[in-house]
């Protein structure tokens, strides 16, 4: 299931999954980047410093390798612009967590 645990049993209405891809595969909402050689570092620092700022990231092919989310989530926030307060993430039970301030 895609959804948090702690939000129990989801009940879609009818169509709701072809809404969700056709959101997730749309050019005027997602865009894409073909980068030659990255380390999951960087990736991450890249995506944090881009112009204009992207407000999530969907690890669906899990390329972010070798860290937590906690971990993930942290790299994130300390490279982000100052103005995003948080940065949440599912930690290993699947809830929802959030990690907020600068360390």
């Amino acid at each position: 299931s895609l959804m948090p645990k702690d939000l129990g049993v989801c009940m879609y209405e009818p169509g709701s999954d072809g809404k969700i891809i056709n959101y997730l595969t749309s050019p005027a909402i997602v865009s894409s980047e073909l980068v030659a050689r990255w380390s999951a570092k960087e990736l991450l620092e890249h995506v944090a410093r881009h112009e204009p700022p992207f407000h999530a990231l969907i690890d669906t092919g899990a390329l972010v390798t070798g860290m937590d989310n906690l971990e993930v989530a942290e790299v994130l926030l300390e490279c982000l612009p100052v103005w995003f307060e948080a940065v949440v993430y599912l930690d290993s039970a699947d809830r929802s967590m959030a990690i907020v301030g600068r360390t």
